[in-house]
């Protein structure tokens, strides 16, 4: 990891030890950290925009499958390499749409949601019949969602809600009405699919309106070690300061945990350890830029 032998460095000045061996076992689970891939799940149906919003999140082009009938029924995978960093982005054939298949399908969301880090369902925001989507996610998705699986409905395309030519094109948002419409329904999506409205979120993938929430959000839901390695392959723009400090104070509590607190030294050498670490992390010296 870029210049972390500085941390040993600080460290034997404080008359800490680190052997050899410890150091290439701490320097192993740093590098799996950082070089994890994170896998985000697109569920959705054809047509409620997931390639517009994977394009406008990570600012690259990329070609999710939207025609179920002209591709395989297994997901698709897509690896976006940015700044040396990798994602996975796993499209999920959209239920609904062919009955003869949907069991099919639930079989194959069992078995791909333990696999994944966190899941974006993207609903059409002029789409009016969500029955289908809430069918699977009750008797598919939710029992996972009971064991901590962080999910999050996407109203996108959120531009063409009522009354649509208030949408200022200039600034990129809503008017005051259209927004209200909004708000209501991001509050009939979370009744009717019995979730919390902080976890449904509109936005508009084309207007590139409310990504730096969408961001935050799924930062802040992703565990400590994982949050860095999303942000740091999102767009510059969506990545907001809160984003930015969170995922880099979990990454350093991670840190923490897989270098200083295996030691066996005393409680006060540990404290001060911690505190060389949190300053070098200070210091900016990551293997990525913001």
């Amino acid at each position: 990891m870029n210049d972390f032998g500085k941390l040993f460095d600080e460290m034997g000045k404080m008359g800490i030890t680190v052997s050899d061996e410890m150091k290439s076992r701490i320097t192993g689970k740093i590098d799996n950290a950082l070089n994890y891939e994170p896998r985000i799940g697109f569920f959705g149906k054809t047509g409620a925009g997931k390639s517009s919003l994977c394009n406008a999140l990570f600012g690259k082009d990329v070609c999710l499958v939207d025609d179920v009938a002209a591709c395989t029924r297994n997901p698709q995978e897509i690896f976006l390499n940015v700044n040396s960093k990798g994602i996975k982005l796993v499209d999920v054939p959209g239920v609904g749409e062919r009955a003869d298949r949907d069991k099919e399908y639930a079989d194959l969301y069992r078995s791909l949601l333990p696999e994944l880090d966190v899941v974006l369902w993207v609903l059409k925001a002029d789409d009016r019949a969500f029955t289908s989507d809430e069918l699977f996610y009750r008797n598919v998705v939710k029992p996972h969602l009971d064991q901590g699986k962080p999910l999050f409905f996407i109203i996108n395309q959120c531009d063409k809600i009522e009354p649509f030519r208030e949408w200022n094109l200039t600034g990129r948002e809503p008017g005051k009405t259209q927004i209200l419409n909004i708000l209501k329904k991001q509050q009939y999506v979370a009744e009717f699919f019995g979730y919390p409205e902080s976890k449904v979120i509109p936005v508009s993938a084309g207007e590139k309106y409310n990504l730096t929430r969408l961001v935050d959000e799924v930062v802040h839901a992703l565990p400590r070690e994982k949050k860095i390695t999303f942000a740091a392959v999102v767009e510059k723009e969506n990545l907001s300061p809160r984003a930015k400090e969170e995922s880099r104070n979990g990454f350093v509590d991670f840190l923490i945990d897989v270098t200083i607190d295996p030691l066996p030294i005393p409680a006060p050498l540990k404290n001060m350890a911690k505190a060389a670490l949190r300053s070098i992390a200070n210091w900016g010296v990551w293997p990525w830029n913001w």
